[in-house]
């Protein structure tokens, strides 16, 4: 499955400016976020940084990949895995950590995915780096599917 990107420039720009005022009014949490808010705002930006680097993008320019291309881009798209990886560790800490079996399976999988994905791009294997963003994908979903199902479909009408 590829991701497709559609990138509209006023909505850039809005979600930027938007961005920008939230920063300069956002104060540092001084306890640890919620798991919902851990989730939200840190792992799923970080998934998408890395999703980006094997996303086909559709912009005013056409459509064009998101593979890395330089040196720095393949460093930047293992820096993105390598965050991912760590915040495995982070989902494993008393701090966050569910107590059910499934939860340590679910984190296992996701860490395994995003260093093979830091692995890829330290090789520059953009297949590799494709397979590794997918399974990062499906680690997710299952994890929400197990523990947070209203993320992937919206709840039965009654």
């Amino acid at each position: 499955m590829r991701r497709t990107i559609f990138y509209v420039a006023a909505a850039a720009g809005l979600a930027s400016g938007l961005a920008a005022m939230a920063q300069e009014q956002a104060v540092a949490p001084s306890e640890p976020l919620p798991l919902k808010e851990f989730m939200g705002h840190v792992m799923q930006r970080n998934a998408e940084q890395l999703w980006q680097w094997t996303a086909l993008l559709i912009d005013e320019k056409g459509e064009h990949s998101g593979q890395p291309n330089s040196d720095e881009e393949w460093e930047n798209a293992e820096s993105d895995a390598l965050t991912l990886a760590q915040l495995a560790q982070a989902l494993e800490s008393p701090t966050y950590r569910i107590d059910d079996k499934r939860w340590a399976s679910h984190v296992a999988g996701f860490r395994a995915a995003a260093a093979a994905g830091a692995d890829a791009a330290e090789r520059k294997d953009f297949r590799a780096l494709e397979r590794a963003g997918e399974d990062i994908n499906t680690q997710c979903v299952s994890c929400h599917l197990t523990f947070a199902p209203e993320l992937e479909a919206p709840p039965p009408s009654s």
